[in-house]
């Protein structure tokens, strides 16, 4: 008899999802099986979408098995499983140096944060870091390296248009803040088109009969997998394994293709836009915490082409669901986890939450985190998430990965450089002031910055560090090979009425109307792209697109920094004021910010020349879900 999970799961369906099938791995990828009938499972009646979250989260894969030598899966007679090593205990410094001792008047953590307007639009304040968390977080574990790769599946369809960067007035370089991933980013994958798939059934006895035929149906229609086009049309090959880099897409997509800006380039030497179809996905769920890699050397890799395995699956849903916090009571339901360990954590809460993956061992029931996941029964999993109401929520992850920069040390003296990201770790070396540094991109909770020094990673604070204006407009330094060609920062705008008048002195002659908002005007250009994002929002929802505010002139901007004081734009810098900005009004909105008339406005707008800029973002370093500007 199947004991039943949560929801009336049974453990058997469940148990599947271990006990992978993988006789569909001998087939020629593309090919379906030889006779096999090309049935479209049937679809269930449409569900009510779930609301993802207008900013991105993270999702980075990693669990460590917690027994180095699980319990056999229940397998068929072609399956094999492998089990991954520990995790890595910290990010850091992989190779240490006798300290230095730091000279009197040396700067020293925590630094001081910097204030001050930065010198481009004063929409996007710099300096500051995020909230204390953690001194570090555990490295993702080494993947299992010998698996047969999943088929190449799901190719990214990012889109073409760049943003056009602001001139960059700044005669000072401005502070670096580590809490804007998304500042020098890219366009994001676009949503992709439902599909159905015609090498699944749920027909019993037919050839192409799957007992996750209903999930499979489901991820199609909700555009989160597009499979591969044969001879047959279109497979999804349910019994093949899931690579890491697919289910990061995956769930990249879940979260509603919610990110307009991505960061340009990868923090993964094995996941750059040469390396993956599914770098700009990776580079996402990264700079929300959600996946970390793991550091082999001064070398942090990914590795998507690897199979996924349960618990990475575990761990990657518990983080892009914000890493829920788990009463001690409620820990240990599996025997082969560590307790209190955060694979217990998640583990736990995939068992109440979404339902109980296992099966019945000798002590208990076995989670077998080593285990690799079938495409079908991770299709399952997504639709009972999403059934469960999971859904991405931003949280403050002990390590994220951002943009790789390079950096300035702005101090009086020197600058103390540490081995691990603490006041507590020792001083290995100091760089002068006006020093430039390499960043490998890691930030922890509480804004310490990962630098590269020779052969070393080491750790300073960001309150002494700056980013020089002209090097950050054009994308940053360092190695720009993962960039596309014409990728320039994004989420600024490049007024083209700048050339003719003052910022806030536009006269109503050389501005446009919006239709549907009373004595609302944008510059021409923004106002047509404005216009064509509203028409599909209005074919989509019934109603025009709700703003509060679009061209602001100089006196309206004094107005506004009057009532919202730093919250507003310094008057004669806004982008208001170039008639580039609006602000939208979320009365107007059906469910707010948090229902799927914005999520899918967020989404969409880069499509027709509009961004949620990566600063006011949830989680950027002044969110501001509501202003939305033009980037053409």
């Amino acid at each position: 008899m199947a004991v039943l999970g949560r929801r009336g799961t049974p453990r058997g369906l469940l148990t599947g999802i271990a006990t992978t099938t993988v006789a569909g791995a001998l087939l020629l990828v593309g090919a379906a099986p030889a006779g096999a009938a090309t049935v479209t499972p049937t679809p269930e009646p449409p569900e009510a979408a779930s609301t993802p979250a207008p900013s991105s989260t993270q999702d980075d894969a990693a669990v460590a098995p917690e027994d180095p030598s699980p319990a056999p899966v229940e397998t068929t007679p072609s399956e094999t499983t492998a089990p991954e090593p520990e995790a890595a205990p910290e990010p850091g410094p992989t190779t240490e140096a006798d300290p230095e001792p730091a000279p009197a008047g040396t700067a020293d953590e925590p630094a001081p944060e910097k204030t001050g307007d930065a010198g481009g639009s004063a929409e996007k304040p710099s300096g500051g870091s995020s909230d204390p968390a953690s001194d570090g977080a555990p490295q993702d574990p080494e993947p299992t390296p010998t698996s047969p790769s999943a088929p190449a599946d799901e190719p990214s369809t990012g889109g073409t248009g760049t943003a056009q960067p602001t001139p960059s007035p700044a005669a000072e370089p401005e502070p670096y803040d580590p809490d804007a991933p998304a500042s020098s980013g890219v366009r994001g994958p676009d949503p992709l088109d439902p599909v159905t798939f015609d090498d699944v059934s749920d027909v019993l006895g037919d050839p192409t009969y799957s007992q996750f035929a209903a999930a499979i149906a489901w991820i199609g229609r909700r555009g989160i997998a597009e499979g591969v086009l044969t001879d047959a049309g279109r497979a999804y090959m349910p019994d093949l394994e899931l690579t890491r880099g697919e289910f990061a897409a995956f769930l990249y997509r879940l979260a509603g293709s919610p990110a307009s800006i991505v960061p340009k380039r990868s923090p993964f030497a094995d996941a750059g836009r040469g390396d993956t179809d599914y770098s700009a996905e990776i580079a996402w769920l990264a700079a929300q915490g959600i996946v970390t890699g793991r550091l082999e050397g001064d070398t942090r890799l990914f590795r998507p082409d690897d199979p996924l395995t349960r618990g990475v699956m575990t761990r990657m849903l518990y983080r892009f669901a914000g890493s829920p916090k788990m009463k001690d009571a409620d820990l240990g339901t599996y025997a082969d986890v560590t307790a209190g360990s955060e694979m217990d954590a998640a583990a736990t809460w995939l068992a109440s939450t979404v339902g109980e993956l296992g099966q019945d061992g000798d002590e208990g029931l076995e989670l077998l985190p080593a285990a690799t996941v079938s495409r079908g029964a991770v299709a399952a999993v997504l639709r009972l998430a999403h059934r469960s109401d999971v859904t991405f929520t931003p949280w403050k992850a002990p390590l994220r990965l951002v943009d790789p920069t390079v950096v300035q040390v702005d101090v009086d003296s020197a600058l103390n450089l540490r081995r691990g990201p603490s006041t507590d770790a020792v001083v290995a070396t100091q760089r002068e002031d006006g020093a430039e540094l390499d960043t490998t991109g890691a930030v922890t909770a509480d804004g310490w910055v990962e630098v590269r020094v020779g052969d070393r990673l080491l750790w300073a604070s960001p309150g002494y560090l700056a980013v020089d204006g002209e090097r950050a407009a054009a994308g940053g330094g360092g190695d720009d090979s993962q960039a596309a060609p014409g990728d320039d920062a994004a989420g600024t705008t490049s007024p083209t009425l700048a050339s003719s008048y003052e910022n806030g002195q536009i006269p109503d002659s050389a501005l446009c109307a919006l239709p549907w908002g009373a004595g609302l005007k944008l510059a021409c250009d923004a106002a047509d792209d404005l216009e064509r994002l509203d028409a599909t929002f209005y074919d989509l929802f019934g109603l025009h697109i709700p703003i509060s505010s679009a061209y602001r002139d100089y006196a309206g901007q004094l107005a506004a920094t009057a009532r919202y004081g730093g919250m507003a734009a310094v008057p004669g810098t806004s982008n208001h004021g170039w008639g580039e900005a609006i602000d939208l009004s979320e009365p107007g909105l059906p469910g707010g910010y948090d229902g799927e008339a914005y999520a899918w406005l967020v989404s969409a707008a880069p499509a027709y020349g509009w961004t949620l800029p990566g600063w006011a973002r949830p989680d950027g370093s002044k969110p501001e879900p509501w202003h939305l500007e033009h980037i053409g």
